[in-house]
């Protein structure tokens, strides 16, 4: 059986992100929208939320009329400091951990709580039994985020410094159960290391998940990009970063973090409580003020007539 999850925990006086924290209902809002369209796209599917603590209403109930199991699982491993950012966050690997031991599922994807399935996900499930696969963020090396997760690797081995990790995020973990069995298992002795040297993370759970995809590859054990399945879409009035790959590739799950919790996830959380269902793709894509598939034409016409003229 393939199983797709999201994970959630919740601490007191822990921290979501390196920003305040937004409150619950933010989250269990979009584990609903995340969880309920996975299930929608992929019938076949066991669909799951994995937490350390009881779901509320109405939330409780909208998952469970959608299909989605709720498994309990300790936050009791990688456990950093509350007041470390993402402290949360790290929760994920943690329960990769246990649904990997607890489960019995034959393949396996973790999804963050703030995404929206809209295809089925075959594609994905084909190139997860061959690597281990993961989102890598369009970062270059000297952003400061990737730049960072590459110095918490030299930290841990200064023998090898510098080192330059390919940046990979914690929306999408996938892979065959005993791929991704091994993969935890480097997770986790990430973490041992860290908590042994005194090294914080605090890019959160990407740190570490970026280090144990730098030594999986050493090891021969391959890691791919997702790519090809989900894309971050962020959607901010300061901050809009987008492609057209959300109809053409087409993308199985757009990502959407950052300000989209709070405006286009809400907005699909109240379509679907109130219908039963999902709005139409186009809908969708409207709502989150995605480009047009296609360019402008206006321009495209002035450079065509423009490239006629002689030299």
């Amino acid at each position: 059986m393939d199983l797709i999850f999201s994970a959630f925990a919740t601490l007191e006086g822990h921290r979501e992100s390196a920003h305040p924290n937004q409150g619950r209902a933010v989250y269990d809002r979009g584990l609903v929208v995340a969880l309920a369209s996975a299930r929608a796209c992929n019938p076949g599917c066991r669909v799951a939320l994995v937490t350390n603590a009881p779901v509320p209403e109405p939330y409780a109930g909208q998952l469970a009329a959608a299909g989605v199991e709720v498994l309990r699982c300790p936050f009791d491993s990688f456990r950093f400091p509350a007041d470390l950012p993402w402290s949360l966050a790290f929760y994920k690997l943690c329960a990769l951990r246990w649904v990997l031991a607890h489960t019995g599922c034959d393949r396996c994807l973790m999804l963050d709580a703030d995404t929206y399935t809209q295809r089925p996900l075959d594609d994905l499930w084909r190139e997860a039994d061959q690597a281990v696969l993961l989102y890598q963020v369009e970062h270059p090396a000297s952003q400061p985020m990737a730049a960072a997760i590459s110095r918490r690797a030299d930290a841990l081995d200064p023998a090898g410094a510098p080192h330059c990790l390919t940046h990979y995020g914690g929306e999408l973990v996938a892979g065959r159960a005993d791929r991704l069995r091994a993969f935890a298992d480097r997770c986790a002795a990430v973490y041992g290391e860290m908590t042994a040297a005194g090294v914080l993370p605090e890019e959160g759970d990407e740190a570490i998940l970026a280090i144990a995809a730098w030594r999986s590859a050493l090891a021969g054990e391959p890691v791919r990009s997702a790519n090809a399945y989900l894309a971050r879409y962020w959607l901010g009035a300061r901050f809009y970063f987008v492609s057209t790959g959300y109809c053409l590739t087409p993308l199985c799950v757009l990502h959407l973090p950052g300000q989209a919790k709070n405006r286009q996830l809400l907005l699909l959380y109240r379509y679907y409580t109130r219908r039963g269902h999902f709005p139409p793709d186009r809908t969708v894509w409207r709502w989150c003020g995605l480009p047009a598939a296609r360019p402008p034409l206006l321009t495209t016409l002035f450079v065509r007539l423009r490239a006629r003229l002689p030299f």
